[in-house]
């Protein structure tokens, strides 16, 4: 007997709740068991809050200036505790469904991922009254602390027909099944891209936009260095907030211009502060939606960092002889952090073959000395992000250590160094290398009790790497300055105040060093026609970014069908990471560090015209060296990691 409409809708309706409760998308079974948690930040996590976190503890859910936080804190100040409990208070509250907690790179996203799953698991301890906890990043995503791939039955094996424990398995793993769900996860711990991914116009931005909507979307580590991801930064914002989102910023080097910008997204009418008034503002603190700003007082001790000068941007190998390996004959931890995987590679390179270096310091990963970038498949890379924590986290044993990388090893990492050599950067930047360096109380050597960074810069004034059209030369660009870093007004000023204030007291004078490299006036006090023309440049650039991003964000006030999925959407996908290559070898491989690869993640400027037979031919293997092929390109990989054949 055939079904009537009238049936299938009750059906249907009875069956739905079901599905959504299934797939974690109806939430509100898990209230309750939250709510047993506790009513206070002490209660929920055992500890006294500190001064950050006590205030964001008294932030009322009902408050209508609370559905945007901007909380403005050094490193170890509690951001992420704050975070976590204030979600905590909005779900209980009924204000939001899930989580997505983004950060600016996978090694973040997955340093943070276990401390999360913790938190949720002490908070929802009978595993079958818990959230999927889901860490969303492509290639290396888990459920629960489990990869994807061991937890997920194969559709075509499972009984999906039957009401058996794999497929009630398959339900519950939805959301992490594949990258376009991630979002759908009831707490979720990612990177910024997949956010970012819900307002441009590339597929399946409809379907992240509506699970997103239902989330606390917490950005960790803000800052203003690269214009067009801050665009597009306020236009998921601009949106989230208008269908009644809940965000919250965390940031230790926020500038007043990048916090106004987020600010005036829901009080229009927020005016700048001058150069003088912004360096007066107090920190930390946290910002609210209406503009209002509530002071607190810094979690931890004061920080004295000697910023120490040297000429050697063009050179960085000096540093080998006259500073790594004094450092690490007297027993110190180095951390040396480049701002290229090319410069970093070969710092490496020319450390592992000077004869002042012994083999014993350089960092090890599985019995292989090695850099630490990007640039690695993505078991080695979690192998390298433990290995690390292992060797310089805070509970790692002393003795010396080099560590050289890029700016993967700048956020999030809980590491300690008792040296930092670095690239010049700009200041919030340079700050968040900084929280490195001398981040835990521990022994120091001797000679290295006092934190010093040495910052490495070029031999000749800025000025000189700009052409009279205002553009950066080559040679400027290779080491990171007005590639990396486009604005190099910033960079400038950056080396202006640590020339002007060579020591610093972190976290009192964060809010100088900042302003003084990133406010509008001082950017435009640099005189001189290549300045002059650089600002044009910067500021026309600076135009065209804000006009591509909104040219390719979503309009969500259109009809679907009207919606065309453009090309420079498809574009952006790719600066986001989106369509990395990540592809199949032809074979399996042993990896340098012991881990079988099936798989290779090729970098979008790496990776062939067109794609044709869509995998990885490995033509070579051995002694920890594999040669690849795919199209008409050809690379290395080893302990060196990906690397172009030309």
């Amino acid at each position: 007997e055939r079904a009537t409409a009238e049936d299938r809708l009750a059906r249907d309706l009875k069956a739905a709740p079901e599905l959504l409760r299934s797939v974690g998308l109806d939430a509100k079974p898990l209230r309750p068991i939250l709510m047993n948690a506790g009513d206070g930040f002490q209660s929920r996590f055992g500890l006294s809050p500190l001064p950050l976190q006590e205030i964001a503890d008294r932030l009322d859910p009902d408050d209508p200036d609370t559905d945007l936080v901007i909380a403005e804190s050094e490193t170890g100040s509690g951001k992420t505790e704050a975070a976590l409990n204030w979600f905590c208070k909005l779900f209980v509250a009924g204000k939001v469904d899930s989580m997505y907690f983004a950060l600016p790179t996978r090694v973040a996203a997955r340093e943070l991922y276990e401390r999360i799953s913790n938190t949720i698991r002490s908070w929802f301890p009978d595993p079958n009254c818990r959230p999927v906890t889901l860490l969303a990043v492509p290639g290396y995503a888990q459920i629960d602390g489990h990869p994807v791939e061991r937890l997920i039955p194969d559709a075509e094996t499972a009984n999906l027909w039957q009401d058996d424990q794999e497929v009630r398995s398959l339900e519950r793993h939805w959301a992490g099944a594949m990258p376009k769900r991630f979002l759908a996860a009831t707490v979720a711990v990612g990177t910024i891209d997949q956010a970012l991914l819900s307002v441009v116009q590339t597929a399946h931005a409809h379907l992240r936009s509506v699970c997103l909507d239902r989330s606390l979307l917490v950005v960790d580590e803000v800052h203003a260095s690269d214009l067009y991801m801050s665009r597009l930064l306020r236009s998921l914002l601009a949106h989230h907030l208008g269908v009644g989102g809940y965000a919250m910023l965390l940031s230790a080097t926020l500038g007043s211009r990048a916090l106004n910008e987020y600010v005036q997204l829901t009080e229009p009418g927020s005016v700048l502060p001058d150069l003088q008034t912004a360096t007066r503002a107090p920190y930390p603190s946290l910002t609210l939606s209406g503009g209002r700003t509530l002071a607190t007082s810094s979690a931890r001790r004061t920080k004295q960092v000697h910023f120490d000068i040297r000429e050697w941007a063009f050179s960085p190998e000096q540093a080998i002889d006259q500073v790594l390996a004094p450092a690490l004959q007297a027993g110190a931890r180095v951390l040396v952090v480049m701002n290229t995987v090319a410069r970093a590679v070969n710092m490496f390179r020319a450390a592992e073959n000077s004869s002042a270096i012994d083999d014993a310091w350089l960092f090890e990963c599985r019995g292989r000395a090695c850099a630490h970038h990007g640039r690695f498949a993505p078991e080695d890379r979690a192998v390298l992000d433990a290995t690390v924590s292992a060797r310089l986290g805070k509970h790692s044993p002393p003795g010396p250590v080099l560590l050289i990388g890029t700016q993967t090893l700048e956020q999030s990492l809980d590491i300690d160094a008792d040296l930092l050599v670095t690239d010049l950067a700009p200041s919030d930047v340079l700050l968040q290398r900084v929280g490195r360096l001398h981040r835990h109380d521990r022994a120091r050597p001797l000679g290295y009790d006092s934190a010093c960074c040495i910052v490495l810069v070029a031999d000749r004034d800025l000025e000189t790497a700009l052409t009279g059209r205002g553009e950066v030369s080559g040679d400027f660009k290779r080491i990171g300055y007005g590639s990396v870093y486009e604005d190099l007004r910033s960079l400038e000023l950056t080396y202006r105040v640590l020339r002007e204030k060579p020591t610093a007291l972190i976290p009192e004078d964060n809010r100088l060093l900042v302003e003084r490299a990133t406010h509008p006036e001082a950017l435009d006090s640099l005189l001189g026609e290549r300045w002059t023309e650089h600002r044009n440049l910067i500021c026309g650039q600076g135009l065209a970014k804000a006009i591509a991003a909104d040219t390719i964000t979503n309009m969500f006030d259109r009809y679907f069908g009207q919606i065309e999925f453009v090309e420079a959407g498809r574009a952006v996908a790719t600066r986001l990471g989106a369509d990395q290559l990540h592809l199949p070898l032809n074979r399996q491989v042993t990896s340098p560090f012991g881990k079988t690869l099936a798989h290779m993640v090729i970098p979008g400027h790496m990776a062939p015209c067109e794609l044709k037979d869509g995998f990885i031919t490995v033509e070579e293997e051995g002694g920890g060296v594999i040669i690849l092929r795919c199209e008409e390109r050809r690379y290395q990989y080893s302990k060196y990691g990906l690397e172009e054949i030309s």
